[in-house]
C-alpha cells in the first residue's frame, strides 16, 4: 500500500485575490459616495443655521427698533466698498460709528470721539457719508440712540472672513463678512418699503419695496459671475430684476401672468407681487454660483450653448418660470421679517 498524502492549500490563487480587491473597491466606492452626500447635506445645515440665526439677530433688531440692521442707509452701499451684509454686521454687533452731513451734533461728536480715541482711519462711503470702524470693538455692541447696547448676533470666528475695504488710501484694512459653509459671501437684501413693486428700474417706476445696494458688484466680485443668472456681464438689467423678483417673491401671490395683457410684467421694469417676508439671505450654495446657469430646469430641454449659454435660457420675463422654480436650484435661501 502506498501512502498518500493529503497537502492543504495554504494561499489564494490570482483570481480569488482580484475578486476581493474589485468588491472593496465597489464598497469603497458606495462608501465615499455616500460620506460625500452626508458632508454636503451636513454643509448645507451649517449653512442654513447660521442664516437663520443671522435672521433671528435681524428679527430681534427690528422689534427693539423697528427697522432691519444696516448702518448706512441703503443708497449708500456700494457693493464693494462695504457690502449690504457687511452693513448690517456692524450694526448687529458694533464696532463702528457712521456719519453724514445731516447727522445731529450728537452724532458727530460720537463718531469723532470714537476716531480720536481709537486712532483709527475713517472711510469715506458717498454722498458725505463716513464710516469708522474699530476691529478690536467689534462685537461689543452696537452704538443706537446715544448709549451701546449688547450685541444682537455672535458667530464664531470660522463664519466670518475679512475683506479689504475697496480704496487706496488706507491700505490692507478690512471689514468682516459673513461666509458660508463653503467659504462664499452671504447676500443680505432687507425690505425698506413695505408697499410699491417688489424691485423697479428706473428712475419713474414707483419706488420699490426692496433696493439692490451694491448687489451688481458684489456678484461681480464673487466667484464665478459669470456662470450666474445675476451676472450684469451675460445678463441684461431687466433679466436680472427678473430673476431677483422670483427670488423674493411669494410663490401663492405672484402677480405675473403673460397671458394676461392687464396683468404687470417686467417689461415696464417693474414687478409687482407679495414678498416672502421682509429680508433674503441668500448662500450660493456648493457650486459657489449664485443661481448657477446651467441649472436644467430654467432651460427648454436643450443644450446649453457654451458660446453663449444663455441662448436656450428661459426668459423669466415671459412668465415661463415662477418663484416655485427657484427652489430647484442648489443655492439656500432663507426668508424672514414681517
Amino acid at each position: 500500500m502506498k501512502n498518500i498524502k493529503n497537502y492543504r492549500r495554504t494561499g489564494f490563487t490570482l483570481i480569488e485575490i482580484l475578486v476581493v480587491i474589485a468588491i472593496i473597491a465597489v464598497l469603497a466606492g458606495i462608501l465615499l459616495a455616500a460620506l460625500s452626500g452626508v458632508q454636503k447635506a451636513a454643509k448645507k445645515t451649517k449653512t442654513t443655521s447660521l442664516m437663520q440665526s443671522f435672521g433671528r439677530a435681524c428679527d430681534e433688531f427690528a422689534l427693539d427698533h423697528g427697522r432691519y440692521p444696516g448702518i448706512l442707509p441703503d443708497s449708500v452701499i456700494d457693493g464693494t466698498t462695504i457690502t449690504s451684509t457687511q452693513n448690517a454686521l456692524l450694526e448687529l454687533m458694533g464696532g463702528a460709528r457712521v456719519k453724514s452731513p445731516q447727522s445731529t451734533s450728537t452724532v458727530v461728536q460720537e463718531f469723532d470721539d470714537f476716531a480720536s480715541n481709537t486712532s483709527i482711519p475713517t472711510f469715506p462711503i458717498t454722498n458725505g457719508w463716513e464710516l469708522a470702524f474699530n476691529p478690536a470693538r467689534f462685537g461689543e455692541g452696537p452704538w443706537i440712540n446715544g448709549k451701546i447696547t449688547d450685541p444682537y448676533f455672535s458667530p464664531k470666528s470660522s463664519d466670518l472672513e475679512w475683506t479689504e475695504y475697496d480704496s487706496n488710501n488706507t491700505g490692507t484694512f478690512s471689514f468682516p463678512a459673513l461666509v458660508d459653509s463653503w467659504n462664499t459671501p452671504i447676500v443680505y437684501l432687507r425690505g425698506v418699503r413695505k408697499s410699491g413693486p417688489i424691485i423697479a428700474l428706473g428712475s419713474n417706476n414707483p419706488l420699490p419695496q426692496y433696493d439692490l445696494p451694491g448687489l451688481s458688484n458684489f456678484v461681480q466680485s464673487a466667484l464665478n459671475a459669470n456662470s450666474s443668472l445675476l451676472s450684469e456681464t451675460m445678463q441684461t438689467d431687466e433679466e436680472r430684476l427678473a430673476w431677483l423678483t422670483l427670488l423674493l417673491a411669494h410663490p401663492t401671490f405672484w402677480e405675473i401672468d403673460p397671458d394676461d395683457p392687464q396683468a404687470p410684467t417686467f417689461s415696464s421694469g417693474t414687478a409687482w407681487g407679495t414678498t416672502r417676508g421682509r429680508y433674503m439671505l441668500l448662500s450660493a450654495g456648493p457650486d459657489t454660483v449664485f443661481l448657477e446657469v446651467a441649472n436644467e430646469q430654467v432651460h427648454n430641454n436643450q443644450e446649453i450653448n457654451i458660446t453663449n449659454p444663455f441662448s436656450s435660457l428661459i426668459n423669466p420675463t415671459t412668465g415661463d418660470i415662477t418663484p416655485a422654480t427657484m427652489d430647484s436650484f442648489d443655492d439656500v435661501v432663507v426668508h424672514g421679517g414681517a
